[in-house]
């Protein structure tokens, strides 16, 4: 229920006791009641007013309505000066409060109780809070047009919403009538959603601005010359610019957009997370259509508003106690007095800072005389510095709705920030389908999910600028934009594009083809433009045969330049296996950077018929590292006689003969493959199979003949008869001998000159002139052996002539004579 509470200096009041109290309350009025409206009741006539006021004088007094929350209470006083007291003294005034809870106030803006009818309701009875009728909205539509004051709502709206956001502060409004001051605190008000003009103090008269605690502060000229916004002059020019919220709201009073007002108010407070979904705007109450009034009748709407325990009204005052002191109403405790003079005594003048237009507000050093902080207003998890830190975006949203173009990427940004927080009501996006193609990514993304036009327009957007795709919401386009889509993979200017449209469509469910997209990708690849493994590591793997089939088709009719560049050991990677028979230019050069040399070069090898250009290149290059054994083995088995076409493939058997070790089982286990497989190539392997042979011959006669079969002219040969001769080196000279004397000219002069390569001590030297000495008694000499001999010095004759005596002085003596002969 409400309370009625009236307040005034009576001889002798309910208690017995003179001077100021309360002469009549509600039945049951609880103390903490009594309490919130202590500070409230306080009167000072301004500072020139008359000290002995007659009856019409004291009709003139300006009448003081304050309002502000008070712990769980809305509480609302009016004051009226009236000005002998009991003891006919002047400065009794009368002081009336109706106190309610904020759901009682609910639909209610506490300055349309400014001329209510419950103020003329019995004392101390149960008062129905119901609106006067000063400020219907047509009145003050038509008000504001004839004063031409919509710039000053705009500047007055402007700072009420940055002291309110900001928790601390005052707007000073100055004027000699109350009733203009109280229209303005009814414009500012209405201009707010219900749930933030329930927290907006105010007080439509104080002789003493600097000390009141009220958000909006109303006074009189000469209690604050030279400053505040004074309402009944002209309104001084300002450099200062109101915010988009303050311009758009008194742009909606001008034109009489009510329903403007009430759907900003609807945007403001809606979006908590159990919210009922919010009505449209034009959902009006009976009397007002601002969001968080009272619903419409039927339409179900729940209105908005902050939780009871809100409050924005600075510290309390102490209640009076004692008479009236015939100076002031003024509660006792009170820090600041006027002397006679009219001079402030008693507290320092708080810090302040010019508002636009002339107001001041309080620095936050000035605390006790401020509203507390939005912190402390909360209600749900909603404070107003919550609500109007989104104010501008709110009226962004309208003003795009309205067909307003200005609106730069931060604005939008600030609206976008709104819907993402608070949701977007259905009404929103008839209104904004007009201004949908000037609409920036930020807010576009934020309401992608209110229409499907928004959706196809954000994705739209992404199209035209790859860095906006990250920031993507979540959305599914309706038919998939398949010219949009079509004309972008065309215009594709590179594969990373390509790509990003492809993983776009993707993800938003965008109309295209596979024939589109493979089209795209070879238009790319054939001019070279963009890195294949990248394109295909982004394009989502279903899209990925469609790129890499273009690719592919690309590269092949690209120039071998492109192509090649294009095909970096990545690419290739990247593209897989395919049926590289339709495109063998690109596949020869994929399948030669395999790490699989045999798989490549099978897969070389079968594209050679369908016309690969340069296959010996690629298979040079494939092999340019030395081959094993293994190497060739499996290639003979899995290629057969198709290795004889090609020239670096016929080479890699002579290749692993001319470094591998002729003896090893692999080495002989190829040489036989090769000459069983390959005929065209088993020369060497022929030769290299007769090192072995060789060695398991039985006789000299039959080394030698082993070793006369075989090709002079192949390097391998020599091979063969190194190694050889290194097996030999261990048998006598006379078996060695017979060798030589029965072997070719050319066998006979690689065996001896291995010999001659390997000598290192006395006995080896013995061993060759005995070997000389035979092969001249066998009449087949080897002249490099021969001048050996001639070559040694004194001492190495004398010491091999001692040896041969040893083992046959007819060796020695023969010996000596080719020496001789020789010299």
């Amino acid at each position: 229920m409400a309370w009625d509470l009236r307040y005034t200096s009576v001889e002798s009041g309910p208690t017995g006791r003179s001077g100021f109290q309360f002469v009549a309350t509600s039945p049951g009025t609880p103390p903490v009641v009594t309490g919130a409206v202590t500070p409230y009741m306080t009167y000072r006539p301004p500072p020139d007013a008359p000290s002995a006021p007659g009856p019409e004088e004291l009709a003139a007094f300006p009448v003081s309505l304050a309002y502000g929350r008070e712990g769980d209470y809305a509480v609302a006083v009016r004051c009226r000066y009236t000005g002998r007291d009991y003891s006919g003294r002047f400065g009794n005034f009368s002081g009336h409060a109706l106190v309610a809870t904020p759901q009682e106030m609910e639909g209610l803006r506490p300055i349309e109780l400014w001329e209510s009818p419950a103020w003329e309701g019995p004392p101390g009875g149960a008062p129905e809070l119901v609106p006067g009728e000063a400020f219907e909205p047509e009145f003050l539509i038509a008000w504001l047009v004839e004063q031409d004051a919509h710039d000053r709502l705009a500047v007055l709206l402007d700072a009420v919403t940055v002291a309110l956001a900001d928790g601390h502060g005052r707007v000073v409004l100055v004027a000699e009538d109350t009733g203009l001051i109280a229209r303005w605190i009814a414009l500012l008000s209405y201009s707010l959603p219900a749930a933030l003009a329930a927290h907006l103090s105010f007080t439509t008269y104080t002789a003493d601005p600097e000390s009141a605690p009220q958000l909006l502060v109303g006074t009189v000229p000469e209690a604050w010359p030279g400053g505040g916004f004074r309402l009944d002059e002209p309104a001084g020019g300002d450099d200062r610019r109101p915010g988009r919220f303050a311009r758009v709201v008194a742009d909606c009073w001008r034109t009489g957009d009510l329903d403007g007002i009430d759907a900003i108010g609807e945007l403001l407070t809606s979006g908590g997370p159990e919210q009922e979904a919010p009505s449209p705007p034009n959902a009006r109450s009976d009397r007002w259509p601002i969001a968080g009034g009272r619903p419409a009748p039927g339409s179900g709407g729940t209105p908005v508003t902050l939780d009871p325990n809100g409050r924005w009204t600075g510290g309390g005052m102490p209640a009076p106690e004692g008479p009236n002191d015939g100076l002031s109403a003024a509660p006792s405790g009170s820090a600041e007095r006027r002397t006679a003079a009219g001079e402030r005594t008693g507290a320092s003048s708080p810090g302040r800072w010019s508002w636009p237009g002339g107001g001041t507000r309080a620095l936050p050093d000035d605390a006790a005389h401020v509203p507390a902080s939005a912190a402390e207003s909360q209600a749900g998890g909603v404070s107003a510095c919550d609500v109007l830190a989104s104010a501008d975006g709110a009226a962004i949203l309208l003003a795009l709705c309205r067909g307003a173009t200005a609106v730069s990427a931060d604005e939008e940004a600030t609206a976008a920030a709104l819907v993402r927080h608070g949701g977007a009501p259905d009404w929103l996006w008839p209104g904004l389908a007009g201004a949908l193609p000037g609409v920036g990514f930020e807010l576009a993304s934020a309401l992608a999910h209110v229409a499907p036009e928004i959706a196809d327009h954000c994705v739209a957007l992404a199209l035209s600028d790859r860095s906006l795709r990250e920031r993507l919401p979540g959305l599914r386009l309706r038919d998939g934009q398949p010219d949009r889509f079509r004309a972008a993979l065309a215009g594709a200017a590179d594969l990373d594009a390509l790509a990003g449209v492809v993983r776009l469509a993707d993800q938003v469910g965008g109309g295209i083809q596979t024939g589109e997209v493979t089209a795209g990708a070879a238009a790319c690849a054939r001019h070279g433009a963009g890195d294949i493994a990248a394109a295909v590591r982004e394009t989502p793997g279903a899209w990925r045969p469609a790129v890499v089939s273009g690719v592919v088709a690309g590269l092949e009719t690209a120039d071998p330049d492109t192509r090649r560049a294009m095909l970096t050991p990545a690419a290739c990677e990247a593209l897989g296996d395919n049926d590289w028979t339709r495109a063998p230019r690109t596949g020869g050069l994929v399948l030669a950077t395999r790490a699989d040399r045999h798989a490549a070069t099978a897969g070389l090898v079968e594209l050679e018929p369908y016309g690969l250009p340069d296959i010996e290149d690629l298979l040079a290059a494939l092999w340019e590292a030395p081959p094993s054994a293994d190497d060739c083995r499996r290639l003979i088995e899995r290629l057969g006689p198709a290795m004889t076409r090609f020239t670096p493939l016929r080479r890699l058997p002579r290749r692993v003969f001319e470094t591998a070790p002729l003896d090893a089982h692999e080495t002989v286990r190829l040489a036989e493959l090769v000459a069983e497989r390959l005929p065209v190539l088993a020369g060497p392997a022929r030769i290299v199979l007769g090192h072995g042979e060789a060695l398991r011959a039985g006789t000299e006669h039959e080394v030698a003949r082993v070793l006369g079969r075989m090709d002079a002219r192949d390097p391998l040969t020599g091979r063969v008869c190194e190694g050889v001769a290194g097996a030999l080196a261990d048998r006598p000279a006379r078996s060695r001998a017979e060798v030589l004397a029965a072997a070719p000219e050319t066998v006979r002069e690689r065996l001896t000159g291995h010999w001659l390569d390997a000598a290192s001590g006395r006995e080896d030297r013995v061993d060759l002139a005995e070997i000389e000495v035979r092969l001249h008694q066998a009449g087949t000499p080897v002249p490099r052996l021969s001048e050996w001999g001639d070559d040694l010095g004194r001492f190495a004759r004398r010491h091999v002539e001692s040896a041969l005596t040893d083992r046959d002085p007819g060796l020695a003596s023969a010996w000596r004579a080719l020496r001789r002969r020789g010299a």
